[in-house]
């Protein structure tokens, strides 16, 4: 991609080639290595910048393979801060085989305010830090000479996503329709209509929902004999404390309310609880049965 969409004027704006002083008096020098522009704008090619040759020496222009995608990096950016709004992609995970949506794509729109340029997070300098809804939104743009970096810390923050924003897809559409419209219309379009070329890299809600998966799966998941025993011996072991009384030897003890056996007679049949004993008449005859 030769062609320089926009420029960096001497008062700190970028500004598309298309409304740039023709020529030299464009007063715009390349975003990517600094040297001097000349805007372009022609009937049969679409309003461009180029660097300029006596800006330069043709080593330093022809090392400058990455303008292109810089220029743009830099004009989203100011866009950014000018409008504040982006289309965010839906957040899709597959799940056992099948693809759910968990959080459909949704245009939003930041305040300046709440808009933070060039900040660290998680050690990572991002282009840019969204504050949405009391969460961090941060955008990283990723483009030919500057990939993504390595996030190690991904998962400790619940309140931060991370999205990213690749500048090839955008490339591949102004390729197609640079004729069209202007760089700033293309732009503006991809960053507040599509969905292409923008990925999570990081969204704990994915996690959330993950974990909120696995906990409906574990209760709904039907219970084994096995599992059915345990369950039993669990709730057999919850046992209570109080005093019990053997009804053959008249032996008041303390004892469990699962099998009791009274210490004199060794035999928890007669083993009653002792709120539960009833009058007793002595039995008539000789012997005590039980």
């Amino acid at each position: 991609m030769n062609l320089i969409p926009f420029g960096l004027r001497s008062d700190g704006e970028y500004i598309d080639a298309e409304a740039a002083t023709r020529g030299k008096a464009c007063d715009c020098v390349c975003p990517s290595c600094g040297i001097s522009l000349i805007a372009r704008q022609g009937e049969v090619y679409a309003s461009h910048f180029s660097h300029d040759p006596k800006g330069g020496c043709k080593e330093e222009i022809e090392a400058c393979q990455f303008s292109f995608f810089v220029s743009v990096r830099y004009m989203l950016k100011q866009m950014m801060q000018e409008t504040g709004l982006l289309m965010l992609p839906p957040l899709e995970i597959d799940f056992e085989g099948d693809k759910h949506v968990i959080t459909k794509s949704a245009k939003i729109t930041v305040e300046l305010q709440n808009i933070t340029l060039d900040s660290y997070e998680q050690d990572v300098m991002f282009d840019l830090i969204l504050m949405v809804s009391g969460r961090k939104l941060c955008l990283y743009i990723s483009h030919p000479g500057r990939p993504a970096p390595i996030y190690n810390n991904l998962g400790e923050d619940h309140r931060t996503a991370i999205l990213g924003l690749e500048l090839i897809h955008f490339s591949k559409l102004f390729s197609e329709s640079h004729k069209l419209k202007s760089s700033t219309q293309l732009l503006q379009e991809w960053l507040e209509t599509a969905i292409k070329g923008k990925h999570w890299i990081y969204n704990p809600r994915r996690n959330e929902w993950l974990e909120h998966q696995q906990s409906r799966k574990q209760h709904d998941e039907p219970k084994t004999t096995r599992g059915r025993i345990k369950e039993q011996i669990a709730k057999l072991d919850q046992r209570t404390v109080g005093m019990y009384r053997c009804v053959f030897c008249k032996l008041d003890f303390e004892g469990s309310s699962l099998l009791n056996l009274c210490p004199k007679c060794n035999d928890h049949l007669s083993v009653i609880k002792k709120p539960e004993i009833a009058p007793q008449n002595p039995p008539n005859g000789k012997y005590h049965y039980r």
